[in-house]
C-alpha cells in the first residue's frame, strides 16, 4: 500500500471516529451553511472534517451540543486566563447588562480598567482601548507613520499582528493589493544579523519595527538569545519605532513579556486577557507618543463605537482585578509541567516531538529540526498533528488545532496529569503508524 493511501485510510479513521461523536454538530453545521460561507465565519477555529459547536462552559471545562466533555486547553486562543463564567465577572456583567450595554458617552469604569493596564505594564503610560488586537494593532501602525512621515514597517515572519493588511500573516493572503505587501518588510524570527541589516538599509523609509512578544500563530515560539532586546537597541540606535504586540503574551508575566526581558517598547499593543472574554483591544505607550490620541490635540484620529464600551470595560476591571504575579506564575507553573510530562513521553516513545512556549502557553510540534522560527514551524509534520489533535479530542483534551496549548487559572494537576496521560495514550496508540509513515521521525527529539 502506497504511503499516501496508508495516510488517507488511517486519517478517515480518525474523522470517523469524530464525525461518530459530534452528529449535532455537522448538523448545526449544515444549517450554518445556509446564512454563512461554509457555515463558518471564524476561519481560525476550523479543522477538519469540522469544527465542533459549544454549548455551555464552565471553569476549565465545556460541554458540546452532543454532550461530550472536554478539558479546555484553548481558552479561546488565551483570552480566558480566569476560565469561563467566572463568578466575579459573570456579576459585573449581570449588574452592567441592567444598567446599559452601549452608550454614547463612557463609563466610570473605564476609569478603573485604564488604570489597571497602566499599573500592569510599565511602558504603557497612557492607553486607549478597541474592540480587537488587529485594530490595536492598526492604531499602533497609524500613530507610528502619522508622526514618522513614513510608511514602511519591519515584521517578522511567522508573527501575527491581525487581520490589518500591511502584517496580515501570510503575506501572500488572497485579497491583498501588491501595495499592501509591498509596505512591509519580513524577516526570520530570532534572526538578529537579517533584523539589522533590514533595519539599517531602510531607517529612512521605516515608520516602525514590529514584533510579537512570543511568536504566537507560528506555534508558541520563544525569542532567543536576547532577541527582543537585540531589536530593541537596534532600533533605539537607528531612531526608529518599536512595537511590541503582547496581546497572547501579556498573560505570561505580571507586566508582559516585556518584563521578562527588561525591554520597554515605545508602543504595546494588547488584547484578550484584558478583556475578561469581550471584544477588546488596546493600544499603550510613552505619554508623548499616546498624547498624539487626545482630543485636546487630535494628531491622530481614532473612533469607534463600541469603543471602551461598559460590558468589556466591567469584565476587563472584573478580570484584572483577579490578576497578579502569584497567579501568573500559578498557570505558568501548570504549562511547565505539561510541558515537562510532554517531553518526558516523546523522550519514552522515541519519537521526535517537540513543545515550544513559555509558562501557560506550550505548542506541540512534529519536527526532524528544531522549531525556532516560523520557517521551521510552517515545515513541521502537520499530517500527524492532525491525528494527534482528533485522538486527544477523543480523550477530552481540546486545544488549537495547530497544538496550542493554553493554561487558566481553574485548573489543577489533575486536569494537567490527565492531559499527559492523554498524550502517552495517544502517542502510544500513533507510534505504529509513525514508524510505518514518517520513520524520520523516530529517533531523540532535535536540541535547538
Amino acid at each position: 500500500m502506497s504511503r499516501q493511501k496508508l495516510l488517507a485510510e488511517v486519517t478517515k479513521k480518525y474523522e470517523d471516529a469524530y464525525r461518530r461523536r459530534t452528529k449535532k454538530s455537522r448538523e448545526t453545521l449544515e444549517k450554518a451553511k445556509k446564512y454563512m460561507p461554509g457555515g463558518d465565519t471564524r476561519t481560525s477555529i476550523w479543522f477538519d472534517p469540522y469544527p465542533f459547536w459549544i454549548d455551555k462552559a464552565s471553569g476549565c471545562r465545556f460541554t458540546d451540543v452532543d454532550g461530550n466533555e472536554y478539558i479546555d486547553f484553548h481558552n479561546c486562543y488565551t483570552t480566558m486566563i480566569l476560565g469561563h463564567a467566572n463568578p466575579k465577572v459573570v456579576a459585573a456583567v449581570r449588574e452592567q447588562a441592567a444598567r446599559g450595554t452601549a452608550l454614547g458617552a463612557l463609563v466610570p469604569t473605564v476609569v478603573r480598567w485604564s488604570e489597571l493596564v497602566c499599573n500592569m505594564v510599565d511602558s504603557v503610560d497612557k492607553v486607549r482601548f478597541g474592540n480587537s488586537g488587529t485594530e490595536a494593532v492598526m492604531m499602533a501602525i497609524r500613530l507610528a507613520r502619522g508622526l514618522t512621515g513614513k510608511d514602511l514597517l519591519l515584521k517578522t515572519d511567522g508573527c501575527y499582528h491581525g487581520s490589518y493588511d500591511p502584517v496580515v500573516f501570510p503575506s501572500d493572503a488572497a485579497g491583498l493589493s501588491k501595495g499592501n505587501r509591498a509596505e512591509s518588510i519580513i524577516v526570520p524570527y530570532n534572526d538578529k544579523a537579517a533584523a539589522e541589516k533590514a533595519i539599517v538599509e531602510n531607517k529612512n523609509r521605516l515608520a516602525a519595527v514590529i514584533v510579537e512578544g512570543a511568536m504566537g500563530a507560528a506555534g508558541m515560539i520563544p525569542p532567543r538569545d536576547g532577541y527582543l532586546e537585540f531589536l530593541r537597541k537596534v532600533t533605539q540606535d537607528n531612531g526608529i519605532m518599536f512595537i511590541l504586540d503582547e496581546v497572547i503574551s501579556l498573560r505570561l508575566a505580571w507586566g508582559g513579556v516585556q518584563s521578562i526581558y527588561k525591554i520597554k517598547p515605545d508602543l504595546t499593543t494588547m488584547a484578550k486577557i484584558i478583556g475578561g472574554g469581550y471584544p477588546v483591544g488596546a493600544i499603550g505607550g510613552r505619554e508623548d507618543l499616546m498624547q498624539m490620541f487626545s482630543p485636546e490635540i487630535r494628531k491622530v484620529y481614532h473612533a469607534g463605537t463600541l469603543n471602551a464600551n461598559p460590558m468589556t470595560a466591567v469584565a476587563g476591571v472584573a478580570t484584572m482585578e483577579q490578576l497578579n504575579a502569584d497567579v501568573i506564575n500559578y498557570i505558568n507553573k501548570l504549562g511547565e509541567s505539561f510541558a515537562a510530562g510532554v517531553r518526558a513521553v516523546f523522550k519514552r516513545l522515541n519519537v521526535k516531538g517537540q513543545i515550544t512556549g513559555i509558562g501557560s502557553l506550550q505548542n506541540v510540534h512534529f519536527h526532524t529540526q528544531p522549531v525556532v522560527n516560523g520557517k521551521a514551524a510552517r515545515e513541521a509534520n502537520k499530517d500527524l498533528l492532525h491525528l494527534y489533535y482528533l485522538a486527544m479530542l477523543e480523550r477530552g483534551c481540546f486545544s488549537a488545532a495547530r497544538g496550542l496549548y493554553v493554561m487558566s487559572t481553574p485548573m489543577t494537576r489533575k486536569e494537567i496529569d490527565t492531559a499527559v496521560k492523554a498524550v502517552d495514550d495517544v502517542m502510544t496508540e500513533l507510534k505504529p503508524t509513525i514508524e510505518e509513515l514518517w520513520p524520520e521521525l523516530i529517533g531523540p527529539a532535535p536540541q535547538a
